[in-house]
C-alpha cells in the first residue's frame, strides 16, 4: 500500500481525538487532509460497532471470572429475629440460648405431687403453653465447594473459549472496518474521478460550441448545429453536477463509517493500491481457512458449546461440599450464647425424570448446530474467494481494455473534430464521437474502482485486512 502521510496521526483505537479537539481541526479555513490510515483509526477509535465488539469481550471475561469465583467458598451472613408461642420453637430457642430449665419441661410443685399420685396423664401448661418467646440469631456460613461433577471446570473451558471467540471477533470486526472505510475512502476518490470525466466533457461541450459559433457565423454550418452543441452543454454540465453530487454523498458514507460531524469539512489524502497477500487462488483459500478471524471465532464458539455439554453432564455426578457456620442466640439483640457446626454434605441425585438427561441432549444439539454452521461459513468463505478472484481477474483485463478503449475514443475524436472544423462531418457525429469518449473515461474509471475494490474483499477474506497488514 502507498500512500503519504497525513498532518495528523492515530496511534491505537482508543485513543481518537476528542470532540473538542475534532471540531477545532476541522474549523479551519480549509479542510483538513487525513489519508487513509488516519481515517482507519478513527473509525476503529469511535465507530460503534468497534464498542459492540469491546463489550462483547467484557461479557466473556466476566463469565470466566464468575466462573473461576465458584471455585472459592462462599461465605454468608445473616440475622434473624423469631417470636413465637409454638411450644417446640420456644423449647428449641431456649435450648439455643442455652437457657433451658426444668420448669420448662413442666417440672414444678404440681407437676411432681400429680407423678407422685400416679397421674401419669397429667399435661403440664408450661410445657404445652410456654407464652411468646423471642430469639435473635446472628450466623455465619462458610460453604466450601469440593466436587461438583467437573462443572466449574466445564464452565472455565466454555469461558476461555469465548474470550478467545470474543478476541478473534473484535478482530474481524476491525478488518471489516477498515475494508469499508477502504470502500468509502475509495468510492470518493472514484467519484472524483467521475467529476473529472464529467468537467472533460463540458470543457469539450464549450469548445464545440465555441467552434461550431464561428462555423455559423463564417456560414459553414447551420444553425441547427450551434443548437446541438448548446443541448449537450447543458446536458454536460448536468451530469456534472451529479458527479459533484456523488463525491458528496461518497465523503457523507465516510464520515459516517467514522463516526464524526457529517457537517465537518472533510479532505482525504492520495488514492491507496492494495496489493494481494498471495498470488494464487489456492494459497489465499488456505490463507481464508485458517487465519480468517470470523471463522477463528466461530471455531471458538463450537468450542465452548462443547463445553456446555460437559457443564450438563455434571449433574450426573454425585457432589461434596463442606459447610461450616458459627451463630449466635439470644432473648435480645446480642452474642450472648455461640454455637458451630462443621458438616460434609455429599449428594448425588438419583432421578430427576429426564430432566438433566434432555438438558444433555439439547447441549449436544446447539454444538453439532454450531459445527455445521461454521463447516457452511468455511465454505461460503472459500467460494467468496473464487468469485473475488475470479471478478478480479476479468476486472483487471477490463481496466486494460478500457484504457485502449479511452486511447481510441480520444484519437478518433481528434480526427472527427478536425474533420468537422473542415466542413466535412456534422456536429451530431463529433457529439456521438465526444459520447464514445466520454463512456470510455467513465468505464475505465468504474473499472479501476471495481478491481480494487475485490482486492481489498480477497484480502478481508484471507483475514489480512487490518491496518497493520496492508
Amino acid at each position: 500500500m502507498k500512500a503519504t502521510s497525513a498532518p495528523c496521526h492515530f496511534k491505537a483505537r482508543a485513543s481518537f481525538l476528542p470532540i473538542a479537539m475534532w471540531v477545532a481541526f476541522f474549523s479551519s479555513a480549509e479542510a483538513a487532509s487525513l489519508d487513509f490510515k488516519a481515517c482507519v483509526e478513527t473509525a476503529l477509535g469511535q465507530n460503534p460497532e468497534m464498542e459492540v465488539s469491546e463489550y462483547r469481550l467484557k461479557q466473556a471475561e466476566y463469565a470466566l471470572a464468575e466462573s473461576n469465583a465458584n471455585r472459592m467458598p462462599q461465605v454468608t451472613a445473616s440475622f434473624t429475629g423469631t417470636n413465637s408461642n409454638n411450644a417446640m420453637n420456644v423449647f428449641g430457642m431456649k435450648l439455643s440460648q442455652r437457657d433451658a430449665a426444668f420448669s420448662d419441661f413442666g417440672f414444678n410443685a404440681t407437676s411432681a405431687a400429680e407423678f407422685g399420685a400416679g397421674n401419669y396423664e397429667y399435661k403440664p401448661d408450661d410445657l404445652n403453653n410456654p407464652g411468646s418467646y423471642s430469639d435473635f440469631n446472628s450466623r455465619l456460613e462458610v460453604m466450601i465447594p469440593v466436587w461438583n461433577g467437573g462443572k466449574v471446570s466445564s464452565y472455565q473451558n466454555q469461558a476461555k473459549a469465548m474470550i478467545k471467540a470474543a478476541q478473534h471477533g473484535d478482530k474481524a470486526v476491525q478488518q471489516y472496518l477498515t475494508y469499508n472505510v477502504y470502500q468509502a475512502y475509495e468510492g470518493v476518490h472514484t467519484a472524483r474521478a467521475f467529476v473529472s470525466v464529467a468537467q472533460q466533457a463540458v470543457k469539450a461541450s464549450e469548445a464545440y460550441v465555441k467552434t461550431t459559433q464561428n462555423l455559423v457565423d463564417q456560414g459553414v454550418v447551420v444553425r441547427s448545429e450551434l443548437l446541438s452543441a448548446n443541448v449537450h452543454l447543458s446536458e454536460a454540465k448536468t451530469a456534472l453536477e451529479k458527479a459533484k453530487t456523488q463525491e458528496l454523498i461518497a465523503k457523507d458514507n465516510l464520515k459516517m463509517l467514522m463516526a464524526v460531524d457529517p457537517n465537518m469539512p472533510l479532505e482525504i489524502g492520495p488514492r491507496v493500491d492494495v496489493s494481494l497477500p498471495a498470488n494464487s487462488i489456492g494459497e489465499l483459500t488456505t490463507m481464508a481457512t485458517t487465519t480468517n478471524p470470523k471463522l477463528e471465532a466461530q471455531r471458538e464458539e463450537a468450542r465452548s458449546s462443547r463445553a456446555a455439554i460437559d457443564a450438563s453432564k455434571a449433574d450426573q455426578y454425585p457432589s461434596f461440599n463442606i459447610m461450616a457456620r458459627g451463630e449466635f442466640n439470644d432473648d435480645t439483640v446480642g452474642f450472648d450464647s455461640s454455637s458451630y457446626t462443621v458438616a460434609g454434605i455429599v449428594s448425588w441425585k438419583i432421578t430427576d425424570f429426564g430432566i438433566t438427561s434432555n438438558r444433555i441432549n439439547k447441549a449436544r444439539a446447539a454444538a453439532r448446530q454450531k459445527q455445521a454452521a461454521l463447516r457452511s461459513q468455511e465454505n461460503q468463505t472459500r467460494l467468496a474467494v473464487l468469485k473475488s478472484w475470479r471478478t478480479l481477474k476479468v476486472a483487471e483485463k477490463q481496466v486494460s481494455s478500457n484504457r485502449l478503449a479511452v486511447e481510441q475514443a480520444e484519437e478518433a475524436q481528434r480526427l472527427i473534430m478536425k474533420r468537422y472544423k473542415n466542413g466535412v462531418s456534422t456536429m451530431t457525429e463529433v457529439l456521438a464521437s465526444q459520447a464514445q469518449l466520454d463512456k470510455a473515461r467513465a468505464d475505465l474509471v468504474q473499472s479501476i474502482f471495481e478491481k480494487n475494490i475485490h482486492k481489498a474483499k480477497l484480502r478481508l477474506e484471507a483475514g489480512v485486512m487490518s491496518i497493520d497488514q496492508l
